[in-house]
Formats: structure tokens, sequence, C-alpha cells
């Protein structure tokens, strides 16, 4: 048996091609109740999402695997699927395999490098996978670890503190200049989706009064539905300035819609005003940022503070890789270890079953003996039995650790007489 990776990510394949292989909820459901019906096939674990699907195995033959997953896929899907799509994915066995799903799980393998979502992920397909009754001892062991190692890495290393998008790096300028955005007032003029990226993230700092100004009301009312706030018309935005703590500009206007004039009656001299203009050509009038007690960031300064986070995370990464491969070796000394526990259990019971025959022969002797003696002589013949087959039983699991354990295991059957 051996654990056999077969998948499919966004460094191999584009979005159309991905698609074909997106699972939902009861879709990896039917497939797992497919595969684990596969004589060849003991464990499975498989997580899909919209960057990668990802099928872990333990099973006899990996040459067959593809195969299995494309029949299951087709069920599934209920239509033919062209084979060839399979040639583009990866087929990872072994230690490879269990390399690979440490550095998903820890987001190093993510798109955005150290993103923090793929934990999450990893961790809900996992006991999907466990309530299905797919997983065993060995992928049960596989996910734990590699859930341990991504928030090891996540705690110890600072791979995903820093904001590596627009709506993250505003997030975190207004983390800078408030301590809390709880009492705080947030103005979004715009409703395109940079301006939904960035409110969805200001939002999660705990913002506390929202107001949308857009001239397109629909669209406004749904954008602040989303986060419990209010719209406003644009002709209404003097109402919204006087208010405002943090202002996000991302409209496509082809002038200022904020400008130094515009902004000045509503300072007061005493408050810190953040403003993110977002837009392209600039919303934003440069001149504010000159303004007593106003932040004014655009996009290249956004992009500036997002080129310097990444180096960042490289630096970050570098340190995850050593966490990575602590983890990775401490699983595959188990993993392995696993292969020889079966020789070892038939070493331990052709061993009792040995002292207990002893014991038999000296049967009449023995009862003549006290049952306190009785039971020393039982405690000694079972502490010498131990004692003789201790350091045959770590040089087992010793090599158990090496490539060729298979051809090793054969001469330790025959030398011990072990089934």
């Amino acid at each position: 048996m051996s654990l056999v990776l077969l998948g499919i990510n966004h460094k191999h394949a584009g979005i159309e091609l991905r698609e074909k292989l997106s699972l939902q909820k009861l879709e990896v459901e039917q497939i797992l109740n497919d595969l684990i019906r596969q004589e060849s096939i003991e464990e499975c674990f498989l997580f899909s999402t919209c960057n990668r699907t990802e099928l872990y195995t333990i099973c006899q033959e990996a040459d067959v695997l593809p195969g299995h997953f494309l029949s299951s896929l087709q069920k599934v899907k209920d239509s033919e699927i062209d084979g060839k799509l399979l040639d583009i994915c990866y087929t990872l066995e072994e230690e490879e395999a269990v390399n690979h799903l440490f550095r998903v799980a820890s987001g190093l393998d993510s798109m955005v490098i150290g993103e923090t979502q793929i934990l999450g992920q990893v961790k809900d397909a996992y006991y999907h996978c466990s309530e299905n009754s797919s997983t065993g001892v060995y992928l049960h062991s596989l996910c734990q670890k590699a859930l341990s190692a991504g928030k090891k890495i996540h705690t110890q290393t600072a791979l995903g503190q820093h904001a590596v998008s627009f709506g993250y790096a505003a997030a975190e300028l207004a983390k800078k200049l408030f301590t809390s955005l709880e009492n705080q007032t947030l103005l979004v003029i715009g409703t395109g989706e940079m301006a939904k990226l960035t409110l969805q993230n200001l939002f999660e700092l705990g913002a506390g009064e929202i107001i949308v100004a857009t001239r397109r009301r629909k669209r406004g009312e749904a954008l602040a539905g989303m986060f419990q706030g209010k719209t406003i018309n644009l002709t209404r935005l003097d109402e919204g300035l006087t208010n405002a703590d943090v202002i996000i500009c991302a409209t496509n206007a082809p002038h200022y819609v904020i400008t130094k004039e515009k902004l000045l009656p509503h300072l007061d001299g005493t408050r810190s005003l953040l403003v993110i203009d977002l837009g392209v050509p600039r919303n934003v009038e440069p001149e504010v940022g000159a303004l007593e007690g106003v932040y004014l960031y655009n996009l290249d300064d956004i992009e500036k503070i997002i080129e310097g986070n990444i180096r960042n995370r490289e630096a970050e990464a570098l340190k995850a890789e050593v966490i990575i491969k602590e983890q990775v070796n401490s699983f595959v000394r188990w993993y392995h270890r696993q292969r020889v526990i079966p020789l070892i259990t038939s070493l331990r019971r052709k061993t009792e079953e040995t002292r207990q025959k002893k014991l038999e022969q000296f049967a009449d002797k023995l009862s003549s003996l006290s049952p306190k003696e009785q039971e020393t002589i039982d405690k000694l013949s079972r502490s010498l039995a131990n004692d003789l087959i201790r350091d045959t039983i770590i040089n087992m699991k010793d090599l158990s650790l090496g490539s060729d354990y298979e051809e090793a295991e054969k001469y330790i059957q025959k030398i011990l007489g072990l089934e």
C-alpha cells in the first residue's frame, strides 16, 4: 500500500480546465463512496476549491488511480470527460505527497502565498471525508498533521500577516491609523468590485457605521445591505464627508470626486481622516493629502505597500519551509514505522505463545508453588521474553525507515519464522 496524490491546481491548468474537475460537497461524497469500493483503494481524502482539486489515497496501484477517478468523475458529472484532461494532473507519492499537502495547508502553494483561507478549506474537507468514513488510520493522521503544520506556521511566522491585496492593504492602513474601527464611520464612494472587496475587509475589522454613496440607488442599497449600512446619493456627499473617519473612493468618474475645496469645510483640525483613492483616473485631488489630519493613499501607494509585503511574505516563507520539513520528516517516520507493526504484532504473539507453552510444560512442578510464587514466575517469564525480543523490535523499526524495507521484511519473516 502506498500514499498517492492525484491533483490539478492553478499552476498547471487555467480556470476552464479546473472548472471541469471542480466538485460540490455532494459530488465529493459520491466520488468517495465510489472510490472506496475499489479493491485497490483503502482510504481516500478529496477536497476541491476554485484553485485546486486533489485526491489523496492509500492504494495498491498508483497507475490505475487516474482511471478510477475519471470513471467516478464521469458518473458524478453524468457526462463524458476527455481522459486527456488527466494528463495535466500531477501524481505524487509517499513523502512528496505529504510535503505537498503540508505546503497547501500552510498557504505556501496558494495563488497568493500565505493566504489563510486554505487551512479552513482543508479542515472542512477532512471533516467531510471523516464523516463519510473514507479516511482511515493513515489519512486521518496525515490530515491532522497537515492542519497542525498550517497552524504552527501561522503562529510562529508572519507569513499571513502582510497585506497582498488592495482590500487587505486598505484594512491594514486603517488598523495603523485607528486603534479600533468600532466607533468609526466608513464612507464608500462607488459600488464596483474594488469597493466591495475593500469594504468587506474593513467591515471584518468591526467598522461602526457604513455609508455607501452612489448615483445608482439599487446597487448602492444592495452593497450597503450586505454590511448593515445605509445609502446616500452623491448629491448628498457633504453629509457623508462630515461624519466619515475613513473614505474609500472607487469610481469610474473622469474627474475628482473629492477636492481640497470640497473637503476642507468638513475638517475641524481635531480628528484624523483616512482617504483611500482606488480610482483610475484618480478620484481624489492630490492636494487633499496636504490638509491637516488627512492621510491620503492612492493605488500607487498601495501597490508599493503590497510589493513590500510580498517581499516580507517571501522571507517568512523560507522560515515556513523549515517548519514544513521538520513536520514532514516527523510524519514520514511515523508513516513508515506503521509498515512493521504487523510483523511486531506477529513476533509478540509468537513469543507469548512460546512462553505459555513452556509454562504449561512445567505446570506440574509449578503447581506446588504458592499463588504468589506462581505470579512471580509468570512476571519473570514475561519480562524475560520481552527483554529477548526488545532489540529485535528496535531493529525492525529502524529497518522500516529504509527504502528497501519490503525486501528486508521477507528476510525478517523467514529468519524469525513469522507469518
